[in-house]
């Protein structure tokens, strides 16, 4: 029977979510070890993340009734108090090794051992501080599902060595000076925030090291190391492939085809399996902002996808943050053509790892470009904020795995709350850009990025290798920091 406990939690965000199964099956199979994810009841997240979890533990093997447990917390989105409230009820119980409940299924959950660690994402703070009222309280770690240059840059230090961050102030701050991040291109605050986001927006900590011939996993472990010697683990890709390799789990892209809403796996497969037989490999755009983010322009998404339909480039649209107005539009207006597909929710993994997806025009998530990535599948970039532009910058130039659109940006400043008063979106130039990054794909230079991303690709593919992958071993290093 297993002896050690760790529990998971993370925002009820699926990018963020998505995740933290897999990592959950990892520890489960790397360790006797019971692991108890604690997610938000609301709508159906308990569900999706059981789904989840059995998906990635068809890859490590591991027997997930009795070793990985889903536990949804009651939720009230109007008071986000009532989800701590039942955090901390639920915390109690699992320290005290007492029966609980799960909210949504409204199950008891066993006693088992109390917790010997913590996984905790950024956002959960009020949870972190409850934990740690207790008198004796498990460590506690942070889950960042990030890249290392996105973390330098949302949580990093103000100069190197120092020992915490001040945030910036609108008197001092400075927009078009140059920001550098270990192992990343200079950039300044507008280039940092393309988007105006709106009550989206947050002020951040910006990362003004000089360490610019550091690489930044290096820069992010030895700065963190000088705050009372913590550690840090990198353990990426987190996705559900083949240990050692770049192929997804033939079980995983089933089961994430099988369980999409609506039977929209079904309909996707067969379309991507069309444009196979009627474009050949390659051809297939797939377009996704992630589901926490939407352009606010509608003309310059119809400008993007009007250029495709006139160069007969099929494309597949997922749109889970649009509203219902907007795919309205889209779809009186695109879905005649047979080469145009619009869903609310893709199985995104299946699609990249298919032959005829070609293209990924993307946000610049984190999950979603390490998916690309490993699939050799370049991108063009249309970020947003956070880490995005930092990951699209890095991609297309750092990388050369890529391009990245630069004509519909607001030049948004978070400091400042205020877009620059000189940018105006000349509708020209971007239809423009987006003609000449639509041909260039498809020449040498595109070509060329292709080969990047496979190059690289196969690279992260060998993070999981059963006996000398770098991630796997950094796992374990983890285990043991824990006592696990």
């Amino acid at each position: 029977m297993a002896q050690s406990h760790i529990v998971l939690s993370c925002k009820a965000n699926w990018s963020h979510l998505r995740s933290m199964c897999i990592l959950s099956a990892r520890i489960a199979h790397s360790r006797a070890v019971h692991v108890t994810i604690l997610v938000s009841s609301s709508g159906n997240v308990v569900q999706r993340v059981a789904q989840e979890v059995s998906r990635c533990a068809s890859v490590e093997g591991v027997n997930v009734s009795s070793k990985v447990r889903v536990l949804g917390l009651s939720t009230d989105t109007a008071d986000n108090g009532d989800t701590d409230r039942s955090f901390k009820l639920v915390w109690t119980a699992l320290m005290k090794s007492e029966v609980t409940t799960c909210s949504y299924t409204l199950k008891h959950v066993e006693a088992i051992v109390p917790p010997s660690a913590v996984i905790l994402d950024g956002f959960q703070l009020s949870w972190l501080e409850i934990i740690r009222s207790e008198p004796s309280p498990p460590p506690i770690f942070q889950w960042m599902m990030a890249f290392s240059g996105g973390f330098m840059y949302m949580c990093g230090p103000t100069e190197p060595q120092t020992k915490s961050a001040e945030f910036m102030k609108q008197n001092t701050h400075d927009c078009d000076k140059d920001i550098l991040i270990p192992g990343m291109l200079p950039m300044t605050c507008h280039d940092l925030n393309p988007q105006d986001v709106g009550d989206k927006a947050i002020k951040i900590q910006i990362a003004k090291t000089t360490m610019m011939h550091v690489e930044c996993l290096g820069a992010i472990s030895n700065w963190i190391a000088c705050q009372r010697g913590r550690q840090t683990f990198h353990l990426g890709p987190m996705l559900p492939l083949t240990p050692g390799t770049t192929t997804f789990f033939a079980k995983a892209i089933e089961v994430e085809i099988n369980t999409c809403p609506d039977g929209s796996g079904i309909v996707v497969t067969r379309f991507l399996d069309r444009c196979m037989s009627s474009h050949g490999r390659h051809s297939v755009f797939y377009i996704s902002f992630g589901t926490e983010h939407w352009p606010s322009s509608l003309n310059h998404l119809e400008i993007l996808l009007d250029a495709m339909v006139a160069r007969k480039y099929p494309f597949l649209l997922a749109h889970a943050h649009a509203d219902a107005q907007t795919i309205s539009k889209l779809k009186n207006r695109y879905l005649a053509n047979e080469e145009a597909l619009i869903l609310p929710f893709v199985p995104q993994q299946t699609v990249l790892s298919h032959e005829a997806c070609g293209w990924f025009i993307t946000h610049g998530g984190a999950n979603g470009v390490m998916e690309a990535l490993t699939q050799g599948i370049p991108m063009i970039g249309w970020p947003f904020a956070i880490d995005q532009p930092l990951n699209i910058t890095h991609m297309a130039h750092t990388m050369d795995a890529g391009f990245e659109f630069t004509q519909m940006r607001a030049n948004y400043c978070p400091v400042k709350a205020a877009r620059s008063e000189d940018v105006l979106h000349d509708m020209d130039a971007w239809e423009k850009e987006v003609g000449d990054v639509l041909a260039a794909a498809f020449t040498a230079v595109g070509e060329r990025k292709r080969r990047n991303a496979e190059l690289i690709g196969k690279n992260l593919g060998k993070a999981w290798a059963e006996d000398s992958g770098r991630a796997r071993l950094q796992l374990s290093k983890f285990l043991d920091t824990v006592g696990v």
